[in-house]
């Protein structure tokens, strides 16, 4: 036992065996204790709680703050190895002098965080070199940190799909920290973006619907995603009928909506009595519009 344990035992006893003292005094024990019998008993029983009472206490302060502390280590050692886990730093190499062609393809933060290029990457259709700049992992990284939920897992997604794209051979990724002096005037990462690729000729690969036009308007090479999802999807043509589930009432009066396997809308005429029913329809017409291809039928 430790000095401070120790005198603390002997001090808390002593307090209580004075308190079961006086307590004897105000409440004797019935006969045949007398008034002084009665004293030393409640002292003596004060004494005895003191001891049994002081060594319970200091059992349960140690175990309390041996787990408490064991906790807060635990918790430190976790954010530690998270915020280790979510810098840029540990998923690529950086570059300042990254080679820039006409070949190059600048990749921006919307993407990164789609996932898709990832797969797109894997098939061998996107090979070369793919440069990161520094401003876009910034922003990825604050995507990261978000105190919102979503944003932050998509935000950790997007530095695991950089590190998966890292493992793919004839894909090279490198993040450009470069200097470029007249990127200085620019506040917003998509001017960055469509002026550095305007500089250096290079691709700008993006799912950025505002992104995309005005890096085309700008005379940038765009390679859309959301454009080659499209340009894949298998669409029916008219005359062919096809089988479809009617989701919800269209805009137009009796107009009934549903959507292929692919989120390829497709609209019906006189379809809003088969809400909730899957149906058969001919397909009249297929038109391209900006949020993607849409399908118009009648039903057989």
């Amino acid at each position: 036992m430790s000095k401070f344990r120790f005198w603390a035992t002997i001090i808390l006893s002593i307090v209580l065996g004075i308190v079961g003292y006086i307590l004897g005094e105000i409440l004797p024990l019935p006969t045949p204790y007398t008034p002084t019998q009665s004293k030393v008993l409640y002292a003596l029983f004060g004494v005895f709680i003191g001891l049994l009472t002081y060594a319970q206490i200091s059992a349960w302060v140690v175990k309390t703050a041996t787990k408490l502390i064991g906790d807060l280590i635990g918790a430190v050692a976790s954010e530690v190895a998270e915020r280790i886990n979510r810098k840029p730093v540990s998923y690529l190499e950086h570059s300042k002098e990254a080679e820039v062609s006409p070949d190059t393809i600048i990749i921006d933060t919307s993407s990164i965080i789609d996932g898709r290029i990832l797969d797109v990457a894997k098939t061998g259709f996107l090979c070369g070199n793919i440069l990161v700049p520094a401003f876009v992992l910034l922003e990825l990284q604050q995507v990261a940190d978000s105190s919102d939920s979503i944003k932050r897992a998509r935000g950790r997604k997007g530095f695991e799909t950089l590190n998966q794209m890292k493992k793919i051979k004839g894909l090279k990724i490198e993040v450009w920290e470069a200097n470029l002096p007249e990127l200085k005037k620019f506040k917003t990462v998509d001017d960055k973006l469509v002026n550095l690729a305007r500089h250096f000729k290079a691709k700008l690969l993006t799912c950025d619907f505002n992104l995309n036009r005005m890096a085309k308007f700008r005379g940038v090479v765009v390679l859309n995603v959301n454009e080659l999802a499209n340009s894949l999807k298998t669409l029916p043509i008219p005359g062919e009928n096809i089988s479809v589930k009617i989701v919800h009432e269209g805009k137009d009066r009796n107009q009934g909506v549903g959507y292929l396997g692919d989120g390829t809308m497709v609209v019906v005429k006189d379809g809003a009595e088969m809400v909730g029913k899957e149906t058969e329809i001919e397909v009249n017409k297929v038109l391209q519009g900006n949020a993607g291809r849409m399908v118009f039928g009648r039903l057989t």
